[in-house]
């Protein structure tokens, strides 16, 4: 199987994103440097970020950072600035190409700032595991931007990180969150050709697998402080939907994060956008997803964001049940919008679902049935390559068409 994952401008992604905790979590804080109240703010900041609310985002981290500058403390509150806009970036979520621009020049800026302090204010000699893990962040998180550009530097920066990030779980192994780094690094470079591996060994005596990766992914997503949530949106990415235990793994995810985000369309549209993709029995048959159209009425619709999450749950509840169009209502996008390709992909899943099950078609209406379906499923996939969505995305669509639908 082909995934997405597997191009070296994957390699960076997220590798740092801290994400909020489960309810009442513990007040303290593992990283050495970092004070409670920071510690607390990260929380607060994340699942706002998590929810969509990126405004209510930028408040609290501007807070965290007056709060940081008054007490000379460690900068957080840049490594956040820096990889809130990375993954608004890549992920496609900014309403207009002015808005792209202003996040890029503000990564520059948090970046800047962030390692400023960190290589010109003295800090205590018992923070340098966080100051190796912020540093490391905000360096790999700005590397995602140019990876396009600068493939092999972005690969050098890679390495850089994800030894820096090994040598903070040595200094400090209760602080699970770089495992993170460490999951996305393997999982990524797993899927790469032989060659890129037979370098990593021979020049930096590097392993990589995507077992070990997942265990690391795993290992995040049960015990960090900060980053358990961002390495289940990854162990979802990287879990195979082909093979039935890691599917099942998939399944306790989506609904932790649908508990975790209840208001937020987002985490219900990645749990039906894996069936469309790859079990399209469990999809269009049954009731499995009847419960679907009852929650949308309660989903956040604040910002262009959540809206837009709305709508494509809308679109797939149409596909699932025609019937629902009337009440629903849909909203078409606009020719080269970032989703216009999704509702020809939910039809080229429909049609072949109905394929799949067509026993009593007879072979020359088989034939014609099948010619119709790859169609469609073309014409998704060429809609999709001329949508404005971030090359990141298209490739993560691309493969769920292209693998999803045979």
């Amino acid at each position: 199987m082909r995934r997405f994952h597997g191009s070296l401008k994957i390699i960076f992604l997220l590798a740092f994103l801290p994400a909020p905790l489960v309810a009442q979590p513990s007040k303290t804080t593992m990283f050495p440097g970092i004070t409670t109240r920071q510690h607390m703010l990260v929380q607060e900041i994340m699942h706002d970020f998590f929810s969509k609310r990126y405004n209510r985002t930028d408040t609290v981290c501007r807070e965290m950072r007056r709060l940081e500058a008054a007490g000379n403390l460690l900068p957080m509150s840049c490594m956040l600035g820096v990889a809130t806009r990375a993954w608004r970036i890549l992920n496609d979520e900014y309403a207009t190409q002015e808005e792209s621009e202003i996040l890029r020049r503000e990564v520059g800026l948090f970046r800047g700032e962030g390692l400023r302090i960190l290589h010109q204010r003295h800090f205590a000699d018992s923070t340098r595991p966080t100051r190796m893990f912020l540093e490391a962040g905000i360096n790999g998180f700005n590397a995602t931007l140019f990876i396009r550009a600068k493939p092999l530097t972005a690969l050098s920066l890679g390495l850089r990180a994800y030894r820096t990030m090994d040598s903070v779980r040595t200094l400090v192994p209760q602080a699970k969150d770089v495992y993170l780094g460490l999951g996305l690094f393997q999982c990524a470079l797993a899927n790469e050709p032989g060659i890129i591996h037979f370098a990593l060994r021979l020049f930096n005596g590097l392993y990589v697998s995507l077992d070990s990766g997942l265990v690391f992914l795993q290992t995040c997503a049960d015990s960090a402080q900060y980053t358990r949530f961002t390495a289940k949106e990854y162990l979802i990415q990287f879990l195979s939907p082909f093979k039935a235990a890691e599917a099942e793994r998939k399944q306790a995810v989506f609904k932790s994060l649908q508990a975790e985000f209840p208001g937020t369309a987002y985490y219900v549209f990645q749990e039906v956008d894996e069936a469309m993709a790859f079990h399209r029995k469990d999809a269009f048959s049954g009731n499995r997803f009847g419960w679907v159209p009852e929650r949308i009425a309660g989903f956040d619709t604040s910002n262009y964001f959540l809206r837009r999450d709305v709508n494509l749950v809308r679109w797939q509840c149409t596909a699932i049940d025609s019937s629902e169009a009337e009440k629903l209502h849909p909203v078409p996008f606009r020719l080269r919008q970032d989703y216009s390709f999704y509702p020809v992909f939910l039809k080229a899943a429909q049609m072949r679902y109905m394929l799949d099950q067509a026993q009593k078609l007879s072979k020359g209406q088989n034939k014609k049935a099948a010619v119709l379906c790859r169609q469609q499923k073309e014409r998704a996939i060429s809609v999709l390559r001329k949508s404005e969505i971030d090359p990141m995305l298209r490739e993560y669509f691309l493969w769920h068409i292209e693998d999803g639908l045979p």
